[in-house]
């Protein structure tokens, strides 16, 4: 039963997460506004010393399902730490799902 509600919990996750991240094509965007360079020293700035991951930014600042995917992604960073994002923002200096919490790109 376990694995059930996990397998569940992943897959709204990723319903969520995509629905937020993949609603609008945004990914030239966000490669001519973010400089790789900036987005380094941003997520080296925000490592947490306990689990040595980046933290996300505060869902606080969002509203609707943005809000919702920012809490999932604090709740769970070491999760999308471990996923590709699809979004095509590698440009942006992302290497992972939870890149895309550390700055304003999972909002998107």
């Amino acid at each position: 039963m376990n694995k059930l509600k996990w397998s569940l919990f992943l897959m709204s996750l990723f319903v969520i997460l995509s629905l937020v991240i993949g609603i609008k094509d945004t990914s030239k965007v966000f490669a001519q506004e973010e400089d790789s360079k900036a987005f380094k020293i941003l997520k080296q700035k925000s490592i947490d010393e306990k689990s040595g991951l980046p933290r996300t930014l505060d869902p606080n600042r969002f509203k609707g399902k943005a809000k919702a995917a920012y809490t999932i992604a604090k709740e769970i960073p070491e999760i999308l730490a471990q996923m590709p994002c699809f979004c095509e923002c590698e440009a942006s200096g992302h290497e992972n799902l939870l890149d895309c919490f550390i700055d304003k790109h999972g909002a998107g």
